[in-house]
């Protein structure tokens, strides 16, 4: 996923690029995009974390999911 995430950044970095100057807005817009491609990416992973955890232990592992969620969602709004 990560790396399915950096590739299309690049290909979208890389065409902004070649279309000549940027002005703020289409660099906002691409911050916008770059931060709900993180949340999602939070999300999917968070999802994933959930599905691996045992039923007897269930609780606490689901626990931790969230932690490692709410996380990667900080280190998605710096």
């Amino acid at each position: 996923m990560k790396l399915l995430l950096s590739t299309a950044l690049s290909f979208v970095l890389i065409g902004t690029a070649a279309a000549g100057p940027v002005s703020l807005r289409d660099r906002l817009r691409l911050a916008d995009a770059t931060s709900d491609a993180c949340f999602a990416s939070c999300a999917s992973q968070a999802e994933s974390c959930k599905r691996v955890c045992p039923t007897t232990f269930s609780p606490p592992c689901i626990s931790a999911c969230d932690s490692q969620a709410q996380t990667c969602r900080q280190s998605c709004q710096k």
